[in-house]
């Protein structure tokens, strides 16, 4: 299943206002304009200061946080921003491999104790850390205009976010070390549809989020 962004250039004058919502307060009063005026998405991507100031933007501030945020959109609808995303989705998915083979690789060992001691092994604490922490980076990515006002990243966010919350939780549960391996893994592999995230352009300049569920 892959969800699909459309791209900003066909937004219709209500995305752009539902875009406007996730600026800063103090662009919130432009919104009325914008909505008046039935600014789309292609308007609003080759949007200029003249034209911000027929809206209304009068403050030379605020025209220019509207036009960064426009340059953020540009960003993501010709696809500049993507590799950065492709490259935080791997680091993710490389952490969640690493900790699935580092458990498979300790039970196929002739020494695995897992089943009677409670004691999780330094490496594999570090394992889930590496884990969260990729997880935590996409986060940051994602957690900031203009992805924070789409919903199909907004979607994504929240999944991260519930992965980082079991993982934690689950590693600081009173089980042995078989129990909470088993709970890591059913929870990496019940998340993985986003696990191999990966942002890209194809060839119609659409932004697709391949989901693997």
């Amino acid at each position: 299943m892959a969800l699909v962004m459309e791209p900003i250039s066909k937004w219709t004058p209500k995305q752009v206002l539902d875009w406007m919502k996730g600026l800063d307060d103090c662009l919130q009063q432009y919104i009325k304009n914008f909505e008046r005026e039935k600014i789309n998405g292609e308007q609003l991507l080759h949007i200029t200061h003249q034209e911000l100031e027929e809206l209304g933007v009068t403050r030379i501030g605020h025209q220019e946080l509207i036009l960064e945020a426009v340059d953020l959109l540009c960003a993501l609808n010709y696809g500049l921003e993507t590799e950065n995303l492709r490259t935080l989705s791997h680091k993710l998915n490389a952490s969640a491999k690493n900790l699935q083979n580092f458990i498979t690789g300790r039970r196929r060992g002739g020494h695995y104790d897992g089943r009677a001691s409670r004691r999780l092994p330094n490496d594999f604490l570090t394992s889930v850390v590496d884990l969260i922490g990729a997880a935590k980076n996409l986060l940051a990515w994602l957690d900031r205009s203009p992805f924070v006002s789409v919903t199909e990243y907004s979607l994504l966010k929240n999944n991260i976010v519930q992965l980082c919350l079991e993982l934690t939780t689950i590693v600081q549960q009173d089980c042995t070390v078989y129990e909470t391996e088993n709970k890591i893994l059913h929870v990496v592999s019940f998340e993985s549809f986003f696990m191999g995230f990966t942002a890209h352009k194809d060839t119609q300049g659409f932004t697709n989020l391949p989901i693997n569920h």
